[in-house]
């Protein structure tokens, strides 16, 4: 049997994300021996340190050291995916982003010059502003037609990238995590809590990059609300991006630098699940929040924004509000943590977000287009 070589493109940052994070999630848990991946980033690669264990599945590292935010750097990547795809041939080029003109950029040089079939992967529900959405009609015809199969990772998300008629076709690929490594363990909150003196201390959780959508700040300007119903409240954030010296001067300016945590990035994020007694995620969009599930597995409450879809409350552990509600009302849902903590796996994995189930369901997409990429 061939190998179906695949080659998977997003707009990646600095820091290891959620897309590049269910990228690699997905190549863990997919039959390497019929499907090899690549990584292509147009700046630095957020797959850096995880390079070792890529090359050794058979996998690819590629970054071109371009800034694709700009228009003149969409220009440049553009002309450098001409240049890669002279030398590197794939069956299956696999865009993966949240950015409309990104996936339209990346799309049209794939088709153009890849001889692959164009995957397009839809990992965001919100975030454009009035001027963009007056484009985005058009840059979504613009993309369907240089697409052979539309995924997302939601139905908003889909309807969010994609016309309508098309996002009604698109394949909903859950954000599926490795389910076992979350679950709830007494022995290892312990350790955790003990290890950076949080014995005492109500721990309000978040998990996610420091940038504009996580709205990290959200939760730091709240704090000193919930310490006046709880004293002993710390806020323990895990992640880095381009906004942490701002979050970190906030907390300072605040006077709650000391109530705090500013982890930086984990790879053992579900060691910090285990330490926290209740878990926020105060998005301003948000495809669909991979971090919320890992939180429920461990049995957490969920406090979230209304832009998280509805098919993340996976297991009766998620509370929706505005970020417009009343302070009050966040205070009081994040004070309000289940009356026991209990593992969630059996309720996530039947809802299909075990990685297993996606990585199935992302194959059965590939398989569809085997024959016509011989």
């Amino acid at each position: 049997m061939e190998t179906f070589k695949v080659l998977h493109i997003n707009a990646g940052s600095v820091n290891f994300g959620g897309v590049s994070a269910l990228c690699l999630n997905l190549y863990r848990n997919i039959d390497r021996e019929r499907f090899q991946f690549d990584f292509l980033t147009p700046n630095r690669t957020t797959y850096g340190e995880y390079r070792e264990e890529i090359e050794a599945m058979g996998g690819h590292i590629y970054q071109f050291g371009i800034d694709a935010n700009t228009i003149s750097g969409k220009r440049a990547l553009k002309r450098k995916l001409k240049e890669f795809f002279r030398d590197h041939w794939y069956d299956v080029v696999h865009v993966n982003s949240g950015i409309l003109l990104f996936n339209c950029v990346a799309a049209d040089a794939a088709r153009k010059y890849s001889g692959a079939k164009v995957f397009v992967h839809s990992h965001s529900n919100g975030g454009r502003n009035r001027l963009k959405e007056c484009f985005s009609f058009i840059l979504k015809h613009y993309l369907v037609c240089r697409a052979d199969e539309l995924l997302a990772c939601s139905e908003s998300a889909a309807r969010y990238m994609f016309p309508a008629k098309a996002a009604e076709k698109a394949v909903i690929i859950n954000n599926g995590i490795d389910a076992q490594r979350f679950v709830y363990r007494p022995e290892v909150r312990e350790r955790i809590r003990r290890e950076y003196g949080l014995e005492d201390r109500y721990v309000i959780g978040h998990i996610g990059r420091f940038s504009p959508k996580k709205n990290q700040e959200f939760l730091i300007n709240l704090l000193p609300l919930i310490q006046q119903k709880k004293k002993n409240a710390v806020l323990l954030l895990v992640g880095q991006g381009e906004l942490m010296e701002k979050a970190k001067n906030r907390a300072a300016e605040a006077g709650l630098f000391d109530s705090v945590l500013f982890l930086g990035q984990r790879k053992n994020t579900e060691d910090f699940y285990q330490a926290m007694d209740v878990f926020a995620l105060p998005s301003t969009h948000e495809g669909f929040g991979i971090v919320n599930i890992e939180a429920q597995t461990s049995g957490l409450k969920c406090v979230v924004s209304d832009a998280v879809p509805d098919a993340a409350n996976v297991s009766g552990l998620m509370t929706k509000l505005p970020l417009t509600a009343p302070e009050e009302k966040w205070v009081s849902e994040i004070l309000t943590p289940p009356l026991t903590r209990e593992s969630r796996l059996d309720a996530v994995v039947e809802a299909g977000y075990d990685i297993r189930s996606s990585a199935k369901a992302l194959e059965d997409a590939y398989m569809k287009h085997e024959k016509r990429c011989k």
